[in-house]
């Protein structure tokens, strides 16, 4: 989950400025303000430690510099984060809707009435007979069942939620994988793991046959919200971490910089000392 699907991470962006923009707004305002006061503390410090003195003229100038830089570039990151932050407590706020979506437009033609479940049933038992190949008691993987059901029908229709849709079009396997196990899971009793034998797929399907779908409706919602919670998550703490690392280095140029300066003064000095 650590790497990042950048064009995943715009569109997020675009969806959310499209349908939050204040929250985007007082996100970015509050990390401004914090950017700004960040900014005057590490100002304040390199004074105080007279890091921003230099006995040189221009070089004095020169290092008078850092005052501004630090500023712009604290606003810059601290919009940066306040954006991502914003963009991460709107997704995080809209997972339980965007997950119920994912999960309606999966089972509509599932669930909508006894005979399309029975279809469902039927064709999930022929793609695990084909998977378990003559061999009845191997065990078989939820996902592999998923994709080899999804390959012959097509097993959720795009949600109207445009950022549903998205989810669904990257994280497909494992939506379905989690739907299909919730919902055998269930019948079990909790008593399946994410694999299973041809022979026991065959006994929970019976017990399928006769299920109430509203039994089960808000468990696999709550996975499949766990799931988009999940990659939000590693997403945006991956991103987070790279603009924080790249503060901290460009935070540490002014006192990396002076270290040096007072080095090579002190050596000078010395040396100095010694010609005398």
């Amino acid at each position: 989950m650590q790497n990042i699907h950048w064009e995943t991470i715009y569109n997020a962006v675009g969806y959310v400025l499209k349908n939050y923009p204040l929250k985007i707004v007082l996100f970015c305002f509050l990390f401004l303000v914090l950017g700004l006061l960040i900014s005057s503390f590490l100002v304040i410090i390199l004074k105080k430690y007279k890091a921003l003195s230099r006995s040189q003229k221009y070089y004095n100038w020169f290092v008078k510099l850092y005052i501004p830089a630090i500023f712009i570039v604290n606003i810059v990151f601290s919009l940066k984060i306040g954006l991502f932050c914003g963009v991460y407590s709107a997704l995080k706020k809209d997972s339980y809707s965007i997950s119920e979506q994912v999960y309606n437009s999966s089972t509509y033609y599932i669930f909508k009435d006894n005979r399309s479940k029975k279809v469902f049933i039927e064709d999930l038992r022929k793609a695990v007979k084909d998977l378990s190949q003559k061999n009845n008691n191997a065990k078989i993987k939820v996902i592999d069942i998923a994709k080899a059901y999804h390959i012959k029908n097509d097993m959720i229709d795009l949600p109207k939620n445009w950022m549903a849709s998205m989810f669904v079009n990257r994280y497909g396997d494992k939506i379905y994988s989690f739907i299909l196990y919730g919902i055998l899971d269930s019948v079990s009793n909790g008593g399946i793991t994410n694999e299973l034998s041809y022979g026991e797929f065959n006994t929970i399907s019976e017990k399928l046959v006769v299920l109430n779908p509203e039994n089960i409706e808000k468990s696999i919602v709550q996975k499949i919200q766990n799931l988009f919670l999940m990659i939000l998550k590693s997403q945006f703490t991956t991103i987070l971490k790279g603009i924080l690392l790249i503060w901290v280095l460009l935070m540490s140029i002014p006192w990396f910089e002076f270290w040096i300066y007072t080095l090579l003064m002190k050596r000078l000095k010395d040396h100095n000392t010694i010609q005398k």
